[in-house]
């Protein structure tokens, strides 16, 4: 399952990485807000679209493709993001992890599509008293290895363990949904592996994207992610301390910390519509 937003070249090479790999039925989440995604010729009757409404957040979006195009034959789904490229025999690489005892879902190492010497993410590792998620480097001896979670830009999960876990939270709208979801997987019982054979070239996501909005979303998901972990009201201001630090850098800082805060205690939806509201309130 491909997820589209933004450039339709870029999905398309995503798309070309998969499309001749047998056995594999791929499925594109068109998330754009246009919802006008269209096949190139050449890959007419290989894919299948899905209009999502454009507004979905990330979680939501691949939870209604994993949904929509999943069937009986299918026994497991690999997730992407439109700005990855799957690397020769990464698919295989992970299918062998995944058939390993008690394992339920697995990723790839992710170098960086502008500089592949420059790894994104091996998996990644949740720092729970700091409420924060980041990317892992390759292991030394470069075998399988158990991480904490598994970035949503390429996963690959068992489709029984998917449903056990209940699919990606949505009550996030993007980022910490995969963290929130691989320590599901493991309250199942199930492992979460990276197999550092399997590699997939990722752009580097919107961690980098310095926007108000995702400074915003940020401050958001990780106090929800806080009380998932530590509760309610430890959550909350464990959250709320160690998000305060890091919006002091960035532009708008306590301003932009304190109306995220403030509509997270309202529970204000976060969603599409309130991105595009701070947005506009606080311009780039």
């Amino acid at each position: 399952m491909v997820l589209h937003h933004g450039s339709a070249a870029d999905t398309w090479d995503c798309v070309r990485t998969l499309a001749g790999i047998d056995a594999l039925d791929i499925l594109i989440a068109d998330n754009d807000p246009a919802q006008s995604l269209q096949a190139p010729s050449e890959l007419f009757g290989k894919v299948r679209i899905l209009r999502t409404g454009g507004s979905a957040g990330f979680a939501q979006s691949n939870n209604m493709a994993v949904s929509i195009g999943r069937d009986r034959d299918h026994d497991s789904v690999l997730l992407l993001n439109n700005d990855t490229l799957l690397g020769s025999g990464a698919l295989t690489e992970m299918l062998t992890v995944m058939r390993w005892s008690g394992v339920g879902a697995v990723g790839p190492c992710m170098p960086m599509t502008i500089d592949p010497k420059c790894t994104w993410a091996c998996g990644g590792v949740i720092d729970r008293l700091r409420i924060e998620i980041r990317g892992k480097q390759p292991p030394a001896d470069g075998l399988p290895c158990d991480v904490d979670y598994l970035p949503g830009a390429a996963l690959l999960c068992r489709l029984d363990v998917w449903d056990l876990a209940g699919g990606l939270p949505e009550k996030y709208f993007l980022t910490y949904e995969e963290a929130e979801f691989a320590l599901r997987v493991k309250d199942h019982g199930y492992r979460v592996m990276v197999a550092p054979k399997a590699i997939v070239f990722h752009d580097g996501g919107m961690s980098s994207d310095g926007q108000p909005m995702y400074g915003y979303n940020s401050v958001r998901s990780r106090i929800r992610f806080g009380q998932y972990l530590w509760g309610p009201v430890r959550g909350l201001v464990l959250a709320a301390a160690n998000t305060l630090l890091g919006m002091s850098r960035r532009r708008y800082g306590f301003r932009l910390w304190a109306r995220a805060v403030t509509d997270e205690l309202r529970g204000k939806a976060l969603d599409e519509a309130a991105l595009q509201e701070v947005g506009k309130r606080y311009p780039r």
